[in-house]
């Protein structure tokens, strides 16, 4: 008997617990077409305050509804001959991202760290190139002028004393070098 009684006092919880299914929803309103809607979030933006039947406590007037971008709306996701955007109710939380969105979004941005990272070493390499040459270039620059004799090899392979038309020409070299390499890197690369 009393395993009787607590299995017809559960029934009723259940079977009051369902039939009060649209008193959980605090929304409650009339869609184009006229039939109710429930929902725990308000209407669309598209719905009139005078079809609003129901909101919950201490929403005393009108709500200000927030619309949801056109990519992100329940209409624009839907294929075409689904239910059309009048009987679907307005999701204004954006979705959540799936594990395969999530995971694509962390290899995006592993992948444009690793660019970062690769320009930066490109970078740090081209700065450290551009400060030896242009070490070289002022030494170069250095000993050419100071008037001492220099030697060069001659085509014959032996050295011959460097000429002063010799000279200027390759003065006029480590000065575009000096020019080019040693102040700081152009914006543009």
């Amino acid at each position: 008997m009393k395993i009787r009684a607590t299995l017809i006092a559960t029934l009723g919880v259940l079977v009051g617990s369902l039939g009060s299914f649209s008193a959980w929803a605090q929304w409650q309103w009339l869609d184009e077409t006229g039939r109710k809607t429930y929902s725990d979030r308000p209407p669309p933006a598209h719905i009139p305050d005078k079809n609003i039947l129901q909101r919950p406590a201490g929403a005393g007037g009108p709500q200000p509804v927030i619309a949801l971008p056109k990519a992100e709306s329940p209409a624009a996701a839907a294929p075409e001959g689904e239910d059309s955007p009048e009987h679907q109710t307005a999701n204004p939380e954006p979705a959540v991202p799936t594990a395969e969105e999530r995971q694509r979004q962390k290899a995006e941005a592993a992948a444009k760290a690793a660019e970062a990272a690769k320009q930066a070493e490109e970078h740090a390499r081209l700065v450290q190139q551009r400060q030896e040459n242009c070490n070289r270039a002022q030494a170069a620059l250095r000993t050419l002028q100071s008037n001492v004799p220099l030697a060069q090899m001659g085509p014959d392979g032996q050295p011959t004393t460097m000429s002063d038309a010799q000279r200027q020409q390759d003065i006029l070299r480590a000065q575009s070098v000096v020019a080019r390499d040693c102040g700081p890197l152009p914006a543009d690369k």
